[in-house]
């Protein structure tokens, strides 16, 4: 989120006042700043603010290839364009008028250099797409890996990105926000994951989400931090992924929306000679906007589903997550273990935890914890283990210190890994959980 003192701009313009311009305009104009927002065609303003129907592209006398022309002046502007201190675009190509990337994103990234220089304005935002990285096998993706600009689209995208970082310069910071997949009120991800044979052969495949009112959070937080350092030597990040920074395989997507519909999951068919080419198939990270301290309100894909109204994803629903029935059971018949088969275990993790198997597990259990973010469900469960596997109290003595903790069962180590394999039952390898949770297999 954003530092708590905000920094203000007095005037924004938003040029493309579509899903996401609109609620990031609206978003603005609720904390009182004068906002105009801009499209083709006639649209009602946000509260307080002024909507203008303007095709950008009438532009295009004025703005070059190059960005902008030096001998434009003021005139050139319709007033309406005129005054404000901040231009945010947020355009997208409209279908049924027969847009495409090409004659879209140059077009408006020249006409958002070109006001902001008659503006005078302080700062330009450009929304973009984390689609130009065009990373297809998997790998992380930062601000810092290279783009690709095979392909019209990603060569649209790649010259509007250029356009607005070439405008920069000491009176104007600029931010290229590269978003990833967007969803939220009024955009629901759900369906495309019902249909397991839409999936075929891409289970494997990453997606990266965000939530739209993140997105929003992330272009105030730079806003406000490129408005407070102007003019100085302090450096505001220039390109910004945008996204909530948990990757979840298809599969793991699919997994959700089946729990959040009570649906029985059925894994898509992971056959990769039958699965299209994938547009992306990467794991971005977010360094740049967690240099400026922001975090996503919306974590992962499971609040997000939440917030949209699936309460089946709700954690009291389900304390322990998907789960929850088996993790009660194992935990009731831990409960009621014998002395006998209690030694056993002990000596099975004996044997056990020091293997190169346990440790290749231990790693792979925790990788699934947390892209799948289930650490409250983890913590949820492992209190009340913890809890029944406390001795009781022993005498104090010349060593102990008055307020160390009762020590706990030996069988807690085995119990515990068992438990958070279980957490995480759904997002493992057979081979991995089985070693997991071979001490206590028997309960399982």
């Amino acid at each position: 989120m954003p530092p708590t003192a905000t920094l203000l701009p007095s005037r924004v313009l938003l040029l493309g006042a579509g899903w996401l311009g609109r609620a990031i305009a609206e978003s603005f104009a609720q904390d009182g700043v004068q906002v105009t927002t801009v499209r083709r065609s006639p649209h009602e303003p946000v509260a307080g603010g002024t909507a203008f129907a303007f095709d950008l592209a009438s532009l295009g006398a004025s703005a070059t290839a190059g960005g902008i022309v030096a001998s434009g002046t003021s005139r050139d502007l319709p007033r309406e364009l005129m005054g404000h201190d901040v231009v945010i675009a947020a355009v997208a190509p409209d279908r049924q008028r027969g847009d495409d990337y090409a004659g879209t994103y140059p077009v408006a990234a020249r006409a958002a250099v070109h006001i902001a220089r008659l503006s005078g304005a302080k700062a330009i935002g450009w929304v973009s797409s984390t689609g130009v990285y065009g990373v297809t096998d998997g790998r992380e993706v930062t601000e810092q890996s290279a783009r690709d600009a095979t392909g019209a689209s990603n060569q649209a995208l790649c010259e509007a990105e250029d356009i607005i970082l070439a405008s920069a310069h000491a009176r104007c910071r600029v931010g290229v926000f590269r978003a990833t997949g967007l969803y939220g009120p009024g955009r629901d991800p759900a369906p495309r994951y019902r249909d397991a044979e839409s999936l075929r052969g891409r289970s494997g495949h990453w997606v990266n989400l965000a939530w739209r009112d993140d997105v929003i959070s992330a272009i105030r937080c730079w806003l406000q931090h490129a408005l407070t350092h102007l003019g100085s030597d302090v450096d505001t990040p220039r390109v910004l992924n945008v996204s909530d920074g948990t990757p979840l395989t298809v599969a793991e997507c699919a997994r959700l929306v089946a729990l959040a519909d009570g649906r029985t999951f059925v894994p898509p068919v992971d056959d990769d000679a039958d699965a299209p080419p994938a547009r992306s198939n990467q794991r971005i990270r977010i360094d740049a906007l967690r240099s400026l301290a922001w975090t996503p309100a919306v974590a992962n894909l499971r609040a997000g589903l939440e917030r949209l109204g699936y309460t089946r994803l709700a954690v009291h629903a389900q304390p322990y997550g998907p789960q929850s029935a088996e993790i009660k059971r194992f935990l009731r018949d831990l409960a009621a273990l014998s002395q006998e088969a209690h030694d056993a275990v002990c000596a099975e993790w004996h044997a056990v935890r020091q293997t190169p198997a346990f440790a290749r597990a231990d790693r792979a259990l925790g990788e699934a914890m947390v892209r799948a973010n289930r650490e409250a469900e983890r913590d949820a469960a492992a209190g009340p283990l913890l809890q029944m596997l406390r001795l009781e109290p022993v005498s104090e003595g010349p060593n102990q210190a008055p307020d160390e903790p009762p020590p706990l069962d030996p069988i807690a180590e085995p119990a515990l890994a068992a438990l958070m394999a279980l957490v995480v039952r759904d997002l493992l390898p057979d081979d991995v959980f089985a070693v997991l949770v071979r001490p206590v297999e028997s309960l399982v």
